[in-house]
């Protein structure tokens, strides 16, 4: 058995959703073994924990390929100097009106205006405050699955239609979007409300609340009204994991079974700083 094998170990955390990893040093070569347990309890916890992981932003980029392949992120300001593939993610990011920009202040899933959306998302602590600024992660797979048989059938089929800033938001974005990213991604991508995992066959409730404009066939208003019941309905503490991070985290969710949010509740004027990467995904179905 190879030694990083022999060292790992994957504690879950909650009935529903997180599992902690400890005893693996991710900028070491990992054997096939390795790689498939690490992705087998992604699969089966949702979120997972790596502790004690120290990285430089193009270390970082290459041990996430443990996962999958980087791909490239929307705000390109925010990318680190040393790669492309690597963003920022800070508190004390401002935009053109000198506002200070909330990232992930409300339940999401990244990027639903890709036609292959990423199927990771993968933070890593830099700063941090003295305490707060955690990370919550909802399982919308349990979410889905709680749901009442009637219900699900209302959803199931059900297409939204996603861009930068939808007008059926839950809440407003405070980033500021560059010309670049604006041309790059201005196209509007159709999802499914409820999309099923491509590894697990699972259903799960897909959406992000800022970038959907509609329901097919729906209006913005009776768009937002449906978005606001799916999401009361399944956000539920049992299936949310509430990381509270720690300096040498690396934080890995599924996004094809999650939707996360970062938490608000901290003296802003500390620093919180995280380097983020998404990972490659497939066309939801």
């Amino acid at each position: 058995m190879d030694g990083a094998t022999s060292t790992l170990r994957i504690t879950p955390l909650s009935e529903h959703i997180g599992a902690e990893v400890t005893g693996i040093d991710l900028k070491q070569p990992l054997d096939p073994e390795t790689k498939a347990k690490l992705n087998q309890a992604l699969l089966d916890h949702i979120a997972l924990v790596i502790r004690d992981q120290s990285f430089s932003a193009p270390e970082y980029a290459e041990a996430v390929r443990a996962f999958g392949k980087p791909m490239m992120q929307h705000y390109s300001q925010y990318q680190t100097p040393d790669n492309e593939f690597v963003n920022f993610i800070s508190n004390q990011h401002t935009n053109d009106k000198g506002e200070r920009v909330k990232h992930g202040a409300s339940w999401h899933t990244d990027h639903t205006n890709h036609e292959c959306p990423p199927k990771c998302t993968v933070l890593y602590a830099v700063e941090l405050p003295k305490e707060g600024g955690d990370t919550g992660i909802l399982n919308t797979r349990a979410g889905y699955d709680s749901l009442l048989d009637d219900y699900k059938q209302k959803l199931d089929g059900l297409k939204t239609i996603n861009v930068f800033q939808g007008r059926a938001a839950l809440r407003e974005s405070t980033k500021q979007v560059t010309e670049r990213d604006a041309k790059k991604y201005s196209e509007a991508m159709v999802q499914p409300l409820i999309r099923t995992h491509p590894e697990t066959g699972k259903k799960a409730v897909y959406f992000h609340t800022v970038k959907v404009d509609t329901i097919e066939g729906m209006e913005p208003d009776e768009t937002r009204v449906l978005l606001e019941d799916v999401l009361g309905r399944i956000n539920k503490p049992e299936f949310i994991y509430r990381h509270k991070w720690r300096l040498g985290d690396m934080l890995i969710w599924d996004n094809r079974s999650a939707m996360h949010q970062a938490y608000y509740d901290y003296d802003t004027s500390q620093p919180r700083t995280l380097m983020r990467i998404i990972l490659e995904g497939d066309k939801p179905f």
